[in-house]
């Protein structure tokens, strides 16, 4: 059986079993069925439910929460399958968030503020680690002889504990006299140092169970869900054998391109990421509905092409058994991601541009858990921004950035709530003196660098038009007889004078040497103002863009954001595969690859975020694609994989010039030197 280091595709099922009208596990599962599933996708790997978020065990366990009937012992007959049939057995195993084990030991469950519990969130310091979960994973290694261990409702679920001897603990550890106050909000004293002890607390619980464990099965193979992810972007520190996250039903590909490049940030981890085979909402209403082949095999490409291995959620039934009708649809799914392994699995990024996802301003923008995607949009947005232009890019925090800073072509700090250290602006700033692109984005990063050194200062431009009761805020009754949020007025953007963006909430950066890329007006009659500005500065520049660019493109995506992000990163730098034109998103990734260039391309058309498009069964095609490919001298070949095409290209000037008629979803130009 392969490892998790070894493996590219897996299976996931689980369905947090609690009792209910169909209580009995086991009743409808069929060795036949297992069997089918490992001969038809050929997994390297299944994971499979054996204790969900309510906290009951769905396999005849002797740790004292097992559900109240089953028909034989269904964990047994999926590990003597898999076993014959040569695929890895993991479990899913809910950690941090354990309903079932809170009722019965509420003094174990996380206090709230305001006196009421956390429902199942254990307490990290708490007598659930040692009591239930260590016991059950000990029983799982031991009894059932598993493979691994993926841990969901971690760090994710994690809430800091105002319990009385919590606080205690925290004022003896820290040495903080709290006074008697409790630091439950932002403007509380030592708020941020209690959400940082809480974080403390979390290491410690993940590093004890797997140190724990691994002393007693040293080859069991063991991941927190979404640990030192996007969730919680820092350096890895417990003894983890991988790291995997599954991503949002709802806007799963620009998900998988974000997160995705958080962990692979994380070198010599193996990696993986989950999709969902289904949205979980259609319309504003709950439902369960399946996404067709079309969508998934999207979002796997979003994850192998940057290295990583990917893995589908089909949900079991009641009963414990697998949905067959769903799993049999992924036959085509398992192919396509086989058929790429040669061409991208565990291959490296080259490095040329990246984005920073700050560890130290995302934890201070997180004010109701420690670790959380709250707060995401302006990261993920720039994500998807700069994908949707053809830079190849890597998402770097503090730890990483240090080690690859001067490689970087191109630098973006995406828009920031609170700021960064000291060091790493500093690094930043010499960074582009030394010769490198700082593009700054947003109205308060390019505010924290001004006061900081950068070249440049600001004009302020208010946030509503008008004074007094004249003031424009889209506030009142909005014509329906309901009141409308308030809302910050347009301003409008252009390169040009001639075609015009919206954009909200912005700055004017201020230069005496700089070359304007665009400008802002309150309306197009208005005077223009410098709103993106290119500096020299050193033997580098500093590109100052007064807008969040990456939140808005986010929340409703313009063309002429993407124009205007192209205009900035062209006079920067050319990329080793440049995209020179293509009537459609196309998404390139470069990777190294057994020391060859794997040129990744991805289809990054369809209605990804559209809350009115649930399903779809048909993405348009990327067509009319021309590329540049930079290399030192012209290769023997360029193929197309994974047919193994040969294209026919020119070379001149250091630069391979191909064409290539349509990309459905994904294909990679292998050069051949």
């Amino acid at each position: 059986m392969k490892t998790r280091r070894e493996s590219v595709f897996g299976i996931h099922c689980d369905f947090h079993a609690k009792p209910s009208k169909n209580d009995t596990i086991g009743g409808g599962l069929r060795e036949e069925d297992i069997r089918e599933i490992c001969r038809t996708l050929k997994p390297d790997f299944i994971q499979i439910d054996c204790k969900g978020h309510p906290g009951w065990a769905s396999y005849p366990t002797k740790i004292g929460n097992a559900m109240p009937h089953f028909v034989g012992d269904p964990l047994a007959l999926w590990r003597r399958v898999t076993r014959e049939e040569g695929v890895a057995l993991y479990m899913h195993y809910s950690g941090v968030y354990d309903i079932k084990y809170c009722e019965e030991n509420p003094d174990q469950c996380t206090l709230n503020a305001d006196g009421t519990y956390d429902e199942g969130t254990t307490r990290p310091d708490g007598k659930y680690v040692d009591e239930r979960l260590i016991p059950q994973l000990c029983e799982l290694a031991e009894v059932y002889e598993i493979d691994g261990l993926w841990i969901d409702g971690e760090c994710w679920r994690l809430r800091p504990d105002y319990h009385p001897e919590s606080l205690a603990k925290f004022e003896k550890e820290t040495g903080i006299d709290l006074k008697g106050n409790v630091p439950a909000k932002p403007e509380d004293p030592y708020f941020f140092e209690y959400m940082e002890y809480t974080r403390v607390l979390f290491r410690r619980y993940l590093n004890h169970y797997v140190d724990t464990l691994h002393a007693k099965f040293p080859r069991l193979q063991i991941c927190s869900n979404w640990a030192f992810s996007d969730h919680m972007p820092e350096a890895v520190c417990a003894d983890v054998d991988y790291l995997s996250g599954d991503l949002n039903p709802a806007n799963a590909y620009n998900s998988a391109r974000y997160a995705g490049r958080a962990l692979a940030s994380q070198e010599g981890y193996a990696w993986d990421l989950m999709s969902w085979n289904f949205r979980i909402a259609v319309g504003d209403r709950a439902a369960c509905v399946s996404k067709h082949k079309t969508q998934i095999m999207q979002e796997a490409a979003a994850v192998i092409a940057l290295g990583g291995a990917y893995q589908n959620y089909v949900m079991q039934n009641n009963d414990g058994s697998p949905q067959m009708h769903e799993l049999r649809n992924l036959a085509e799914l398992a192919d396509f991601v086989r058929a790429r392994k040669d061409y991208c699995f565990r291959g490296t990024p080259v490095h040329q541009a990246a984005l920073l996802l700050s560890t130290y301003d995302r934890n201070r923008q997180n004010h109701k858990r420690p670790y959380t995607r709250a707060g995401f949009s302006h990261v993920m947005g720039m994500t998807a921004l700069l994908c949707d232009i053809g830079q190849s890019l890597e998402i770097v925090s503090e730890h990483t950035l240090k080690k690859h800073l001067a490689d970087y072509k191109m630098m973006v700090v995406p828009e920031l709530y609170e700021g960064l250290e000291q060091e790493t602006i500093a690094n930043l700033l010499s960074y582009a003196k030394n010769g490198g692109n700082l593009v700054l984005v947003g109205k308060k990063t390019c505010e924290v660098f001004a006061q900081n050194g950068a070249p440049y200062t600001l004009a302020d431009l208010p946030e509503f038009f008008g004074v007094g009761e004249k003031a424009y805020d889209n506030g009142g009754d909005n014509g329906h007889g309901e009141m409308a949020k308030p809302k910050h007025r347009a301003y409008f953007f252009t390169e040009d004078d001639r075609y015009y963006g919206a954009l909200f909430s912005p700055t004017s950066p201020l230069a005496t040497n700089s070359t304007t890329v665009a400008t802002v007006l309150r309306d197009v009659t208005d005077v223009p103002k410098p709103l993106v500005v290119r500096i020299p500065f050193g033997e580098g520049t500093v590109t100052a863009v007064g807008f969040d660019v990456g939140e808005q493109y986010y929340e409703s995506a313009q063309y002429l954001q993407r124009n205007l992000m192209k205009s900035v990163s062209d006079a920067l730098y050319t990329p080793i595969c440049k995209l020179e034109s293509a009537l459609g998103l196309l998404e390139i990734v470069t990777l190294c690859k057994d020391g060859k260039l794997m040129l990744q391309l991805v289809n990054g058309n369809g209605n990804h975020t559209n809350p009115n498009s649930a399903t779809e069964d048909f993405i348009p095609p990327v067509v009319d694609v021309k590329l540049s490919i930079e290399l030192p001298s012209a290769p023997k070949k360029l193929l197309l994989q994974p047919e193994g095409k040969e294209l026919a290209f020119t070379y001149e000037n250091g630069r391979a010039y191909v064409s290539i008629d349509r990309i459905n979803i994904h294909e990679i130009i292998e050069v051949v030197e």
